[in-house]
């Protein structure tokens, strides 16, 4: 309930406050201008990417048995911004290809990922991903040393499908939120009760990183919110998945639209980024989470 309130003050502050502010009682043509075509399609975006990363986010925890696994850490959400821009240049200003040069390259990296994961210690793992993240960042920064997408200039047309491809797969996550309680026990166990633990891992993976590249292709890499929200969600509600996701999306949406929308009052007319306040937040976090001891996922 708490966060349902949070929430909602959110977006009203969201809708109403910025460079130029409006009141309900006295709206010009030039208001809902603003409102309509610039504010609403940032906000959408905030609300639907926030919830989508942090459900991936605490689902790749879920199938990597890693309280930090996140798809920037490990590299996913690099892999899919990589083929975006490759796609952007191939065929400019089709949003679609975009998004799907986005998934193959974040399919990509986590197929890498799943490959050498038997073969290495949960913290190697992370530090491969590390590793893949600054290496394709870098090779992203020779193609175009620009930012390709991010929120300041986020439109309906990206807003949209970033809403229809998201909502969708959220709700799939939803219907199988529980299976990330059975990847909590052994993978014999699994097997000699019926379950198919490959088919359930998949399954989760292949829901995660539709998610994180979806958002990525349409927002940029926002950094470390996958790891903040579950994490904390855990504390606050327990470690039972079938409340973890959906309470982790609620708290993930408010996350990333306030963090927006106080990187847009702050520092008036210009803005901070959420990425870069996520980034000075998170980084701290993921400190006192190493030094406190591995966490349960």
């Amino acid at each position: 309930m708490g966060v349902m309130i949070l929430l909602v003050c959110t977006v009203i502050i969201a809708m109403m406050c910025g460079p130029s502010v409006i009141s309900w009682q006295h709206m010009t043509m030039t208001d809902y201008n603003t409102i309509f075509n610039i504010r609403l399609p940032r906000l959408v975006a905030d609300l639907v990417g926030g919830a989508a990363l942090a459900i991936s986010g605490a689902l790749y925890q879920a199938t990597f048995r890693n309280p930090i696994a996140d798809a920037g850490i490990l590299g996913i959400s690099a892999g899919a911004e990589l083929f975006t821009v490759v796609a952007a240049l191939v065929i400019p200003g089709t949003l679609w290809f975009k998004v799907s040069g986005s998934l193959i390259g974040g399919t990509i990296v986590l197929v890498v990922l799943v490959t050498l994961q038997q073969f290495l210690s949960p913290t190697q793992l992370i530090l491969v991903g590390v590793a893949m993240d600054a290496a394709i960042t870098g090779v992203q920064k020779i193609l175009n040393a620009n930012q390709l997408n991010g929120l300041a200039t986020v439109t309906w047309t990206g807003t949209m499908v970033l809403a229809v491809v998201g909502v969708i797969t959220i709700i799939a996550a939803l219907f199988v939120a529980h299976w990330g309680n059975y990847l909590k026990v052994s993978d014999e166990f699994l097997g000699s009760v019926g379950l198919n633990p490959r088919l359930l891992r998949t399954s989760l993976l292949i829901i995660a990183t539709i998610l994180a590249t979806c958002t990525t292709a349409v927002i940029g890499i926002v950094a470390f919110l996958g790891i903040i929200v579950p994490q904390s969600c855990r504390v606050i509600i327990g470690r039972n998945y079938q409340d973890l996701i959906p309470f982790a999306g609620l708290c993930g949406a408010w996350l990333l639209s306030a963090t927006d929308t106080f990187g847009r009052l702050i520092v008036q007319p210009s803005e901070i980024s959420a990425q870069i306040i996520l980034a000075i937040v998170g980084g701290p976090f993921l400190i006192v989470m190493l030094v406190k001891g591995k966490r349960a996922i």
